[in-house]
């Protein structure tokens, strides 16, 4: 991965692992190396499960107020490779949306905190699910991310200026550090 394309994960439709070379742009140095470490650290020192399923089959009942739940889903408005359903996903419709803002409703009511990353806008898309979902639910809090792509080896159009709003959707306040937030 640290070699691949913007050190993406991709997979083909045998699910073998298939993003090309990220030449003079990726690699394996040593603030990657001194971060994984880190990293591998930490996950050793506290409780922490990793799981792999759809996010519809995990068994959220265990969980407590002193648990954090991270959603990062496939954007709907967006034409990601993992929204068709191939390459071992399950693909991304409005079903799983609001699937997924269900289960968001019920940790809440259970005073779980979480955060969704997603777009509100996407090259002149709009995602309604979404924005009447945020637009219903007061408690919620949505902060709005500003995106630089300027180190992204996508094309310029995909870069265009204001052609996505991206946002961070919390239930709960959070403290915004200035360099990722205006």
């Amino acid at each position: 991965m640290a070699f691949s394309f913007n050190h993406q994960i991709r997979f083909n439709n045998s699910h073998e692992f298939n993003n090309p070379f990220g030449r003079e742009r990726s690699s394996f140095n040593d603030t990657m190396r001194a971060n994984l470490i880190q990293f591998v650290r930490k996950i050793q020192a506290i409780n922490i499960q990793f799981t792999c399923f759809d996010f519809d089959q995990f068994d959220f009942s265990g969980l407590t107020e002193t648990d954090f739940v991270y959603c990062d889903p496939p954007y709907l408005i967006s034409l990601g490779t993992y929204n068709d359903g191939k390459r071992g996903f399950t693909g991304w419709s409005e079903m799983q949306e609001c699937k997924l803002l269900k289960i968001l409703e019920n940790l809440h009511q259970r005073h779980i905190r979480f955060a969704l990353s997603n777009v509100l806008q996407h090259k002149g898309k709009e995602n309604d699910i979404l924005t009447n979902w945020a637009n219903a639910n007061n408690y919620l809090k949505t902060n709005y991310l500003r995106a630089d792509y300027s180190n992204s080896n996508y094309q310029p159009s995909v870069c265009e200026k204001n052609a996505s709003v991206e946002v961070l959707i919390t239930n709960y306040e959070i403290e915004k550090p200035k360099t990722l937030f205006d």
